[in-house]
């Protein structure tokens, strides 16, 4: 596959128009139009549906501008590494997060190998568990923090010493804030807004010991701000990683729950992975700390 040839097709996807596409690239719009032949011919796919004066993608086309966004990222890190001084570290250590304290301790290591390497940059992609092995798989980040357990055939991984268990996000005026923890039973008929993962996982169903059809669910969630936005506006309590605030000056309590609900956070990476020197200096860092040398 030629890059320019993948480059010139996300113009077109952008442009959703051959002859503006053309313009915006300084090529004649017949010259454009036998490129984009020129991929479907390689693929032996329909990349695009043409109209009058625009261009959709068919299926395979999103699918193609889907993986074309993914290459020019890991092109550009892999200009970003080529291009380091050998006399003085430079680069980015690269992590997909999902929000959780264990950041904090991520970050501690971090400050390590900043404080020998100035010039090297921890930098964080947020997303959820799916997104997070999307990363990882497609080479956009060198690491991932991924909650639960993980696939040893396909990832090597390191547990971290943080412990993340859920509590219930409520305003200190609501009556089960003044109970020492909460059961099934106490949340059963509440009006919950949840972790869509955990509901997608069943891993709430089984301590509810109730199907999620059966709960209150008035929301879900993918990050912690949302959750806590929503219980806000009133809408409803969140199950949510109970130390990721203080809540102590606040108007609202994170209730713990009886049993409690934990889950582990792993460093994890492809097996066989060759890292930049800056990734590998993090690795070794969180193995000596964790005594994985």
């Amino acid at each position: 596959m030629d890059l320019q040839l993948l480059q010139n097709f996300l113009i077109v996807a952008q442009e959703e128009n051959i002859t503006h596409a053309a313009e915006f690239l300084h090529i004649s719009q017949p010259a454009l139009s036998r490129q984009i032949k020129t991929i479907e011919n390689e693929f032996g796919k329909q990349l695009l549906i043409r109209e009058n004066k625009r261009v959709t993608l068919t299926k395979d086309g999103v699918l193609l501008r889907k993986r074309a966004i993914e290459i020019n990222k890991l092109i550009s890190k892999t200009t970003t590494e080529m291009a380091e001084n050998s006399d003085e570290l430079t680069g980015d250590i690269l992590i997909g997060v999902s929000e959780t304290d264990a950041i904090r301790y991520i970050s501690s290591e971090a400050k390590k190998i900043n404080n020998q390497h100035p010039k090297i940059t921890l930098k964080m992609k947020n997303g959820n568990n799916n997104s997070i092995i999307n990363m990882v798989n497609n080479g956009l980040v060198d690491f991932g923090l991924y909650f639960g357990p993980i696939d040893t055939n396909i990832y090597d991984h390191l547990t971290l010493q943080q412990i993340n268990r859920f509590g219930v996000l409520m305003s200190k005026d609501n009556p089960l804030a003044n109970k020492s923890s909460l059961t099934p039973t106490d949340l059963r008929q509440q009006p919950l807004i949840l972790y869509q993962e955990a509901l997608d996982d069943g891993s709430l169903a089984e301590w509810f010991h109730q199907s999620n059809d059966d709960l209150n669910i008035v929301g879900t969630f993918d990050m912690y701000l949302s959750a806590k936005k929503m219980v806000e506006g009133d809408l409803g309590m969140a199950l949510v990683l109970d130390n990721l605030v203080d809540y102590t000056s606040s108007d609202y309590i994170c209730q713990s729950l009886s049993p409690e609900i934990k889950i582990d956070v792993n460093l994890i990476w492809k097996k066989y992975q060759i890292f930049s020197e800056p990734a590998q200096l993090f690795l070794d860092s969180i193995r000596k700390t964790l005594k994985f040398e």
